[in-house]
């Protein structure tokens, strides 16, 4: 996560909102759980994957 004032935004045309920036704290809670989500879908394609690799062939099918 890259933190910055928002110069950015700004040069892109748009507006800051005015909001202050989050705490440590709140910033560390955001980036655990980015964290267990990205984990979680990484999981769940190479499950996913396996699976597939699994399958039996359509050769292998017919009789």
């Amino acid at each position: 996560m890259r933190g910055g004032t928002g110069r950015a935004v700004v040069r892109n045309g748009y507006e800051l909102s005015g909001a202050v920036r989050p705490g440590p704290a709140e910033l560390l809670r955001y980036l655990r759980v980015s964290a267990l989500r990205r984990a979680a879908h990484a999981k769940r394609r190479t499950l996913d994957r396996l699976a597939r690799v699994r399958e039996p062939g359509p050769v292998a099918v017919q009789p």
